[in-house]
């Protein structure tokens, strides 16, 4: 049997899943105020700009909520932004016990607890802390590792493969995994490709299958070190979002300036040692800088195994489609990477794991970083 903090705190979560998709770049935050088993209120962040949860509980509450309990998602925030400060709400309230799952990574606005612990409030936190952060796994991924969360998303069939011997590979997975596949990159903030991918598959990156969510669109990225793009490429010329073509510092002036006129954004970055790459540090600093909280990256194989390579690849989403190629091909395999494992036991085990049926598919996804994971001290000065 869940205890009463426990049952306070899961649904102060299950209230914050209720934006989701629609609090960007803000995390989604729910809050429960109780006295012992009995909610007063409730309350979530509905949208940027918008009261916090615990300002939509407080305002909810049917009877003065002075000794109460508060169940938060997130550390309460302690600074002025668009809206006041939640720590100070609470205390404003008279709330004498304030339990929260996460702290807040954003040294913009944590110190809520202390601000609340000086007050004389009972603060506790470490509550479904794992749950908090798999909430809003972007969030603390650019906050905490200075960099945005990374998925790994490719499609195979139950053989391995990603492609038929002659490089056609749509469709493996079935109409229900594409949808799904649509809504996977509505989650996130930027999605990416790169440019042999582009070129084959005349990719346009948009979203067509799933809800556009409000705040900040999805970027559309294609790696292009030396410009081959062309500016009448699909996806330049799609205008759903911004299309952004990310080049090495000698690639041609003349095609930027025409890729610009054709309504593309053309980011210079570093190149790898030999020139022939993007460096992935250098375009996810790019990307930190621009507040981009969560890339997906759809490939090629090339490009999804120099993530897997560099070690930035946070979360992977694989469908497995019910087809067999059995070329036994080696160029069919799924990712590339430098210096692949020679047993099973160096591999690269997934935890969080969950898999889930796309029509005739199954989703597998799940996680390789643990940061995400790891259980905080408390004091929301180290990163996880």
């Amino acid at each position: 049997m869940l205890s009463p903090d426990e049952r306070h705190m899961r649904r102060a979560l299950e209230l914050a899943r209720r934006a989701w998709g629609q609090t960007r770049p803000n995390p989604l935050v729910g809050c429960v105020l109780a006295r012992g088993e009995r909610v007063l209120a409730e309350g979530w962040h509905a949208r940027a700009g918008q009261p916090h949860a615990e300002a939509v509980a407080l305002a909810q509450a049917t009877e003065d909520p002075r000794g109460a309990t508060a169940y938060v998602t997130l550390e309460p925030c302690a600074h002025h932004g668009r809206t006041p400060p939640c720590a100070d709400a609470l205390i404003a309230a008279g709330i004498a016990r304030v339990v929260v799952a996460a702290r807040d990574p954003n040294p913009k606005a944590h110190g809520g607890l202390d601000r609340l612990r000086a007050a004389g409030i009972a603060v506790e936190s470490g509550l479904l802390e794992t749950e908090a952060h798999l909430l809003n796994p972007g969030f603390h991924t650019l906050h905490r590792l200075k960099r945005p969360l990374v998925t790994l998303k490719w499609a195979m069939t139950a053989d391995g493969c990603t492609s038929a011997a002659g490089g056609h590979a749509a469709w493996i997975s079935s109409p229900e995994s594409r949808r799904r596949a649509h809504v996977l990159r509505a989650e996130h903030d930027a999605m990416l490709v790169g440019v042999e991918t582009a070129l084959r598959d005349q990719a346009r990156l948009t979203i067509r299958d799933a809800a556009v969510p409000p705040g900040p669109p999805l970027l559309r990225i294609v790696l292009d070190a030396h410009l081959r793009l062309p500016p009448d490429h699909p996806f330049v010329q799609a205008t759903e979002s911004p299309a952004v073509v990310v080049c090495g510092a000698d690639a041609s002036v003349d095609h930027e300036q025409r890729l610009r006129a054709a309504g593309a954004d053309v980011w210079r970055v570093e190149t790898d040692a030999h020139g022939t790459a993007i460096a992935l540090p250098a375009l996810l600093a790019a990307l930190h800088a621009r507040g981009v909280q969560a890339l997906l990256v759809e490939g090629g194989r090339r490009v999804a195994g120099s993530f897997l390579t560099a070690g930035v690849v946070d979360r992977v989403a694989v469908f497995l489609a019910p087809k067999l190629i059995a070329s036994g091909t080696e160029s069919l395999g799924a990712l590339r990477v430098a210096d692949p494992p020679d047993t099973m036991l160096a591999a690269r085990e997934m935890h969080h794991v969950t898999w889930t049926a796309s029509g005739p598919d199954m989703l597998l996804e799940g996680w390789l970083t643990r940061e995400l994971f790891a259980d905080s001290d408390d004091s929301g000065a180290e990163p996880l």
